[in-house]
């Protein structure tokens, strides 16, 4: 499984919360739910002040890419004494370090994909060093369409994804450095039956690690759910047989999120995302367009380019809607930007403020792209 199909699924892993936990009473279950500023359901008590230390979360997988199904995550939230001292003398405000998250998670789908693994996502010295890693074995199945055919290839991609990822906050500024490995270990089966009958399916296993490096900005006022800030990455990864993998080449990654709350009920969020790799790539490393809308892979090149906007309104201290849309060129080596078509998507949604303390949103989007309706349930922000 490469990590840009891996990254984007679990992106677009549907979290919805439960109530459903071990504790000693029912009773003190209940309170621990309820936000006593507001009298509203709430998580953030339950999350950070429970000794056991975990959440557990069913979650839907709704990505056309891969079908319908779900699974279960139990999720630890790491306070550290200085983030509940804070906390505690603030009952009011959210937390002004993100505490660390750890996870366990597990699920398949209606197509015959799976996925399991655990991950950990942390920060220490006052969010100075920030570190995510990864191991996930998965397998999916996917369809690939080839450059000037309509019908796609159906293939399943199935191994082990192990990531690395670090990055240093420079001096006391938004701006950070970082580096990242990453590992596949895949055995991929094309089915071509479809497309040329009397072909037998046939199996090609690969590795493939790369080496990262990046410059990154942030000055988003919330790890989870961000309103205001702005957050920007220029990142480039090498891929070679010296570092563990079989293939060769180079990818060049470029983003740019912006939040901009415009009064007191509206907020607006622009995204900018191009993406680019060498042209001795494996079929599966080019990137695709990401979009909400859009199934993982079904516009894919060498080079994409892409831009979405989200607009939302408060409907109340805990609810607001939302609407989005976006266009992206997934642009061949053969072809030019200009030449390129726009892929376009759109739809709208709404959030619920389920922690009050971490910030923490979430919610449904539902989204029309060029071929098909896709349903998304969110937990945090839909922008990595």
């Amino acid at each position: 499984m490469t990590q840009g199909i891996t990254v984007t699924v679990l992106r677009r892993i549907a979290l919805a919360l439960s109530l459903v936990c071990c504790h000693n009473a029912a009773a003190s279950v209940f309170d621990q739910m309820i936000d006593p500023q507001d009298g509203q359901l709430d998580m953030s008590q339950w999350i950070l002040n429970n000794a056991h230390g975990f959440m557990p979360v069913p979650f839907l997988i709704t990505d056309p890419a891969v079908g319908t199904g779900g699974g279960v995550a139990l999720i630890f939230f790491h306070e550290t004494q200085e983030q509940k001292d804070y906390r505690l003398a603030n009952p009011t405000k959210q937390g002004h370090i993100p505490p660390s998250v750890s996870g366990v998670v597990a699920g398949g789908t209606d197509n015959g994909s799976r996925l399991a693994g655990v991950f950990h996502a942390g920060n220490w010295q006052q969010d100075s060093i920030r570190y995510i890693g990864a191991l996930f074995s998965t397998s999916f199945n996917l369809k690939y369409y080839p450059e000037q055919r309509p019908e796609p290839n159906k293939f399943n991609i199935e191994g082990l994804f192990f990531y690395q990822d670090i990055d240093l906050r420079i001096k006391d500024s938004g701006f950070f450095v970082g580096a990242n490995y990453t590992f596949l270990d895949t055995d991929t089966q094309f089915d071509l039956s479809d497309n040329l009958p009397g072909i037998d399916p046939f199996s090609l296993d690969s590795q493939d690690a790369s080496l990262g490096l990046k410059l990154s900005y942030d000055s988003l006022n919330n790890k989870f759910s961000p309103s205001q800030g702005i957050k920007a990455k220029l990142e480039t990864k090498w891929h070679h047989p010296n570092l563990g993998g079989d293939f060769d080449y180079r990818e060049i990654n470029a983003l740019i999120f912006h939040y901009q709350k415009l009064n007191h009920d509206w907020g607006l969020a622009l995204r900018g995302d191009a993406k680019a790799v060498s042209d001795d790539a494996p079929y599966y490393a080019k990137p695709f367009i990401n979009l909400r809308g859009i199934p993982a892979m079904r516009y894919q090149a060498e080079q994409t380019a892409l831009a979405e906007f989200e607009l939302s309104y408060a409907l109340a201290p805990r609810w607001a809607l939302l609407g989005f849309a976006g266009s992206g060129k997934a642009i061949a080596e053969s072809s030019n930007f200009a030449d390129s078509k726009w892929r376009s998507a759109a739809g709208m949604g709404f959030r619920y403020l389920i922690a009050n303390k971490l910030g923490l949103l979430t919610g449904l989007d539902l989204a029309k792209g060029p071929e098909e309706w896709a349903l998304y349930i969110q937990f945090g922000t839909a922008w990595r």
